[in-house]
């Protein structure tokens, strides 16, 4: 768990997870300090996380048979040698209880942090979280996205395992707790404040501003089956269309790289296919974590700032030509920073790291009482 993201991701797991564990509802702790106490019920939750993620470990090894759903020949992954992508291998039981045993006891540094800081969650992001807490708790995680068909209400998971709603509901306010720590500490007047000097290298060393568009290098055909079914296939357009293509799509490279401005190049491309509204897609991110595929990210590195390209990707009948441009990341800076939340996500891709090696570091300070009763709990209680 080395960056913000991947905290505040070991916190929400447990509450999106399907977990088929039982959480007590008695006054029986698992971990403990001085001034909070987690219920066994947390800890329940934290191995399930662990156990979660250690087999998908697991399936990544080469003694694993999807077909077979064995390991080695075996159904068990407990025993497999995972390694994650911190490079730490164990076998599998063991890199989850020792998962588990920091996750919980990361939440005991939160929760340290938070009081000691005397921070607090302002009452419209706590309703936030309540309500989130709420709808998935009465309706499920995909009722808000596609309405009534889709009604899976967490609470009859739950309920059933002797999992109460303020039990549910603990695992958004440790979020919201997370995130207070994590800007009070790193506030312009906080204990770890960063410099808008920092922050501004940063971004301009890590992030890269682009556009791109692109047009198909075939055609959908219609077809009807002898049966009456409808059908659909890709046809590739013709070598004199593809040239065609090819020699507008280069017309927008020499106009960026002979000093023209993208939105005119843009302008161009929207009069040139007969479109409508804003075109092309543009952004302003960390490649390493872009999301739009592996062929495009290496496309869009191997520019120089101010120059465009174009590249055709994909097989023969599927063909898209896409035109690249990659602005000046100087040019974004200003108005990048200065928005309230892209400030925020730049600073948590700077300071992540940090912040979770500190959380650890408060963790191992602390006075933690592990009840005795976790040892009850094992990888094992999971396994069909």
């Amino acid at each position: 768990m080395k960056n913000f993201t991947k905290l505040l991701a070991v916190i929400l797991v447990f509450v999106i997870a399907l977990s088929t564990a039982a959480c007590s509802l008695t006054p029986q702790y698992s971990y403990k300090t001085d001034d909070a106490e987690l219920a066994i019920g947390v800890y329940i939750y934290a191995l399930y996380s662990a156990y979660s993620q250690a087999e998908s470990l697991a399936q990544q090894t080469e003694g694993y048979d999807s077909e077979a759903g064995t390991y080695d020949g075996s159904k068990s992954f407990l025993d497999v040698q995972i390694t994650d992508e911190d490079g730490v291998t164990a076998t599998a039981d063991q890199w989850i209880a020792d998962e588990a045993d920091t996750a919980v006891k990361n939440l005991l540094a939160v929760e340290h942090e938070f009081n000691r800081l005397g921070a607090t969650i302002d009452e419209a992001t706590m309703q936030g979280y309540e309500a989130s807490a709420k709808e998935y708790w009465e309706y499920g995680p995909y009722y808000s996205m596609y309405g009534e068909q889709y009604i899976n209400p967490y609470k009859d998971i739950f309920e059933p395992l002797g999992v109460s709603y303020e039990s549910f509901e603990y695992f958004y306010i440790a979020s919201a707790m997370q995130e207070v720590v994590f800007d009070t500490l790193y506030a312009a007047d906080g204990e770890k404040a960063v410099s808008d000097k920092e922050l501004t290298e940063y971004f301009e060393d890590n992030y890269t501003s682009y556009t791109y568009f692109n047009t198909n290098l075939y055609e959908i055909v219609e077809e009807t089956s002898e049966e009456g079914e409808a059908l659909s296939s890709n046809k590739a357009l013709s070598k004199k269309e593809v040239n065609k293509k090819k020699d507008q799509y280069q017309g927008y490279v020499d106009s960026i790289n002979n000093g023209s401005d993208i939105k005119d190049v843009l302008d161009s491309y929207a009069k040139d296919n007969d479109l409508e509204g804003e075109q092309g897609t543009s952004n302003v991110e960390i490649m390493a974590d872009s999301t739009i595929g592996e062929d495009l990210v290496t496309a869009i590195e191997k520019l120089d700032e101010s120059k465009a390209s174009y590249e055709i990707i994909g097989e023969e009948d599927s063909r898209v030509i896409y035109f690249f441009y990659k602005e000046p990341i100087k040019e974004q800076t200003k108005n990048y920073i200065e928005d309230e939340a892209n400030r925020k996500s730049v600073l948590q891709n700077l300071k992540g790291e940090e912040f979770t090696d500190y959380i650890d570091q408060v963790a191992n300070k602390l006075n933690i009482t592990i009840s005795r009763a976790v040892k009850k709990y094992s990888p094992k209680m999971f396994e069909a």
